[in-house]
């Protein structure tokens, strides 16, 4: 994914915050919610970490989805993805969905959202 020419298309620049959220999300491999993506990234203040991941969302750089409270965030992929996550330890995986929800009737801009809870592997069998 091209972050520069997406937010260049779309009438934005690539700042140095939306280059180091766009680094870290990238980098990462569960998604993370602002607040922690805040207290990892020192070098980028709360406002601006809230402001890109809002942006990013809204140009589909990033999915957001709520998991009980919180909403968290990962790189938007070309295929529509969820998550499925351990009660025990909180490890996430990531999977494809394979259904395109796109002709509703009475409805358009339509997004998914689905998150499984379960126990993975690691923790039944220790």
């Amino acid at each position: 994914m091209d972050v520069k020419e997406i937010l260049i298309n779309s009438g934005y620049k690539l700042t140095r915050p939306r280059l180091k959220v766009f680094n870290f999300l990238q980098k990462e491999t569960c998604p993370i919610s602002a607040s922690d993506l805040y207290r990892r990234l020192a070098s980028v203040d709360k406002v601006s970490v809230y402001r890109v991941l809002a942006l990013f969302e809204q140009l589909n750089i990033a999915q957001g989805e709520t998991v009980g409270k919180e909403k968290l965030y990962c790189l938007a992929t070309e295929r529509p993805h969820h998550h499925i996550i351990c009660r025990k330890c909180g490890y996430t995986d990531s999977f494809e969905c394979n259904d395109e929800f796109k002709n509703f009737k009475n409805f358009t801009d339509i997004h998914q959202q689905l998150t499984l809870t379960g126990i993975c592997n690691k923790c039944i069998n220790s």
